[in-house]
């Protein structure tokens, strides 16, 4: 699952360089679509590059969710990052590869590299991951 601040500059990891199918190093198309509203939002947002010479299992990306900022659906550049107004909830994403730096229509796009969830979360909500000491939680399942 994908995880989104609102009112952050996001890293999102997605595994779209071990699922491609063009040669060379192309454009990821996002597709994303509200579960509830059906709003949906298609960008291209800024890949890092990897720090190795071969492809890695998984890819860096740059997404901002500012609303106070005007929406950018291309980046070309880290200083030039995709701008989102999402909404919080969770989105259906597709992400398709193609060789275009330009184009945001998933008809032209050449082919699916990922599919899967993202959920916006808003900002002021908690996100801490839920721990357990192991010696303070005692759930009693069947006392015979």
């Amino acid at each position: 699952m994908i995880y989104l601040n609102q009112g952050e500059n996001n890293t999102v990891t997605a595994t779209c360089s071990a699922n491609k199918m063009l040669t060379g190093t192309p454009t990821y198309l996002w597709s994303m679509r509200h579960k509830l509203t059906n709003q949906s939002w298609k960008s291209i947002p800024y890949r890092i590059p990897p720090s190795v010479n071969y492809n890695p299992t998984y890819d860096l990306f740059t997404i901002k969710v500012f609303n106070s900022q005007p929406e950018v659906y291309t980046a070309s550049t880290s200083a030039n990052t995709v701008n989102l107004h999402l909404i919080p909830g969770q989105y259906f994403v597709k992400i398709y590869e193609q060789q275009s730096t330009t184009n945001l229509n998933p008809n032209l796009s050449y082919d699916v590299v990922y599919e899967g969830i993202a959920e916006v979360i808003s900002s002021g909500t908690s996100t801490n991951q839920v721990s357990y000491s192991g010696t303070s939680d005692i759930f009693i399942v069947y006392e015979g």
